[in-house]
Order: structure tokens, then sequence, then C-alpha cells
């Protein structure tokens, strides 16, 4: 049986290799959430454990290796607060990416520009593609926590909730802090000292 990847390794396009040549990839599992510390700091609760899978597709010759794209899926569910009516709303996040990784940041910001000027006729219903270099140091579980913050919702809400029910006082009850302010400023003054 073929050891497991080891998820917090740097990820190079020779690392990747190694993977798929010893048969740890592709790869796919469950990390209890709790090894995603970013991702619990942003939620309200995460209980059940994240899913992921991580595989190639050839894209042709490369140098000294074909020329891979890998794609991560992964998915999870969890609790934020509503921003509506501040009780727990539950979220299925799930995320499908792509990345190449190169041998340099040039190589790696070359492909970005080259597919930046490719978005405009690119299907809007493709996952995304990131293109990395050793630089970046990113290793699978580090992707895995990256692409779950990603599919974070700014203002989660719940699509049928209301606002919180606000009590309204009688206007003779509230007390006017300020009301006197005016009959103060009014005053005549007396010596030196008056305002």
């Amino acid at each position: 049986m073929a050891a497991k990847f080891d998820l917090d390794s740097v990820l190079t396009a020779s690392v990747l290799e190694r993977g798929l040549s010893a048969g740890q990839l592709p790869a796919s599992g469950e990390i209890p959430a709790l090894e995603f510390t970013r991702l619990i700091a942003s939620c309200h609760r995460v209980q059940d454990p994240v899913h992921w899978a991580f595989g190639p597709d050839a894209l042709g010759p490369g140098p000294g290796h074909p020329r891979r794209r890998w794609w991560l899926s992964a998915r999870v569910r969890l609790e934020c607060v509503c921003e509506r009516c501040l009780e727990p709303v539950a979220l299925a996040l799930e995320s499908r990416r792509g990345f190449e990784f190169f041998e340099s940041a040039a190589l790696a910001d070359a492909r970005t520009e080259q597919m930046t000027a490719e978005d405009e006729a690119r299907d809007p219903d493709l996952p995304a593609v990131d293109f990395l270099a050793p630089e970046d140091s990113a290793s699978l579980r580090g992707l895995i926590e990256d692409e779950l913050l990603l599919e974070l919702p700014m203002a989660p809400k719940h699509a049928d909730c209301q606002a919180p029910l606000t009590v309204q006082s009688n206007s003779s009850d509230r007390t006017r802090p300020f009301a006197g302010l005016a009959d103060l400023l009014h005053k005549p003054s007396k010596g030196k000292n008056a305002l």
C-alpha cells in the first residue's frame, strides 16, 4: 500500500510528479475542521470534517515532466452568524479550482498575464485556475483552507429571516440628554467666565 501524500509539503511540479509516481496522487479524504484555525475563527461553529479531493489533468509536454493542471475540490458544512437576525445560519461551502505549478515566479507570472488576457473569451462557468511558483510556499492543506475561506459570504444571511424587532418607547418616556443645552447657551452672561 502506498504512503499517503504529505498535506503539509510545499507543492511544486516535481513534488507532485513524485507523489503521482509513488501512487500517492490523486488523493482524497477528510480532515477534521479543528485543524483549520483560520476557518474556525471566521465561523460560529464547524462540526463536520472537511472533504477534499486533489488530482491531475495532463495538458501536454513540459520541461522535464508533463505539464499538468491539478484540480482541488473541497466542501464543508458550518454555521456562521446571520448579519440580519444574529442567529446561527447553516452554510454548505463548496469549492473547485485548478492549479498549475511552475519552476519560477517569472513563469507563473507570465502564465497569469496570458490567462488574464484570455479571461474575456473564457466561459464564466469554468472553475478558476491559479498559477503558483515555489516562492508561494503553498501546501495542499493551506490551499484547502484558502479555498473554503474564499467561499465564505461577506455577510451571511438566512434566506427568509427578519431583522430583530427593536423596542420603541413612548417619546415622553425617553430622556433627552441635550434638551436643556439650548437654554444654557442662551442665558445672559455674567462676568468674564460666562459662555
